[in-house]
């Protein structure tokens, strides 16, 4: 009883195992997940910001009221002039803005507040959440090549091999008993 595996079947098997192999590694087929992560918030407060340039106006615009200026014999103007008390009453005001300049899904969110009082900004405060992008790229193998051996309780042999393409599979098996041999072509599919 002497085991008839001839040349061209080992050479065969070896020549698809082979094929298979590189052939799998050429049909990688990447998987591009990209995921947007939101940051850790960052928080900041400027107390007493200083301006950077001061610049005067050479015809500054002021608050102007109506004012009526009686002239004897019953003549009456009416001129404007600089309504002080509203100037007063602006140096004294306490002035918040709030505004988020931008809130979106790829950048994140900043917002902003500033106090201003006694024609000074006072507090300056912002919050920022960035939002980062992550790309992760997964190869997955669109050929992937197997090799296979088996024994079964007729006393039958099997060494071959295949490829799955995704998840159909085609294989070929070298089945012998040691007195006959022959060829098993199967399919299958992964779940």
């Amino acid at each position: 009883m002497g085991l008839k595996i001839n040349k061209t079947n080992i050479i065969l098997m070896v020549l698809i195992s082979i094929i298979g192999f590189f052939a799998g590694r050429w049909t990688l087929k990447p998987d591009i997940q990209i995921e947007y992560i939101q940051g850790e918030t960052i928080h900041d407060t400027i107390p007493k910001p200083v301006p950077y340039p001061v610049e005067v106006p050479a015809k500054p615009i002021l608050p102007l009221k109506p004012d009526t200026i009686r002239i004897p014999g019953g003549t009456e103007y009416i001129v404007m002039k600089v309504d002080t008390a509203k100037i007063i009453a602006n140096y004294i005001q306490k002035n918040i803005y709030k505004e988020t300049l931008f809130d979106n899904d790829t950048i994140g969110k900043f917002s902003f507040e500033a106090v201003v009082q006694y024609n000074e900004m006072q507090k300056f405060g912002y919050d920022f959440t960035p939002i980062q992008k992550q790309t992760t790229i997964i190869k997955k193998r669109v050929l992937t090549p197997f090799l296979s051996t088996s024994y079964n309780s007729f006393g039958y042999f099997g060494a071959g091999g295949g490829i799955y393409y995704h998840d159909l599979g085609v294989g070929l098996k070298y089945m012998t008993d040691f007195q006959k041999t022959g060829y098993e072509i199967g399919f299958s599919y992964k779940f």
